[in-house]
């Protein structure tokens, strides 16, 4: 009986890192939650950071104004850029090398993802999105390299869950697909 157990102890110390090591295969951030990730070419997400999601005047000029915009009718082809000129905000700068994912609450009647990518290549990835208990997917777009992106929905969403990131190529003047 001391064999057994000694036994299942062993296996429990040794499976117990293993286990610690594995990469999540997708992300789940509820309003207020950072967190930052590096990928790799197959997709695997290793999670590197966790914590509160702090707004910067950046992202405020953001929000306000795609909270501004009218609702589309269905999804979008294709991402458009926030308006930036000399007076806004500063643009944060972005850590290479990493995805920082921060998802926010407008006033509790919007929410806004922001990604921001610190690779040279584009971040592709899915997500979905829990409202009213319900999860669906939801279409996001692509991230140009080193930029900002920011995903926009005119309602508040409990929980939302980002799955097969990936860095793909991405040429100066590529558009930036939605889907």
């Amino acid at each position: 009986m001391k064999r057994v157990v000694w036994a299942i102890a062993v296996s429990l110390f040794c499976a117990g890192p293993l286990a610690a090591q594995k990469t999540p295969s997708a992300v789940a951030l509820e309003p207020g939650d950072a967190v930052t990730i590096r990928t790799d070419a197959s997709g695997a997400m290793m999670v590197s950071q966790r914590g509160t999601a702090e707004w910067t005047p950046f992202d405020i000029a953001a929000a306000r104004h795609l909270s501004g915009l009218p609702t589309p009718d269905g999804p979008v082809p294709y991402a458009s850029p926030i308006p930036h000129d000399e007076a806004g905000p500063a643009v944060p700068e972005i850590e290479p090398d990493r995805v920082r994912l921060k998802f926010l609450s407008i006033a509790g009647r919007h929410s806004l993802l922001v990604v921001q990518n610190g690779y040279d290549q584009a971040i592709a990835y899915r997500a979905r999105m829990t409202r009213d208990g319900r999860t669906t997917p939801t279409d996001v777009c692509l991230v140009i390299p080193r930029r900002h992106g920011f995903e926009h929905w005119p309602h508040p969403i409990e929980r939302l869950e980002i799955y097969d990131m990936r860095v793909i190529a991405w040429h100066e003047g590529d558009l930036s697909p939605c889907a």
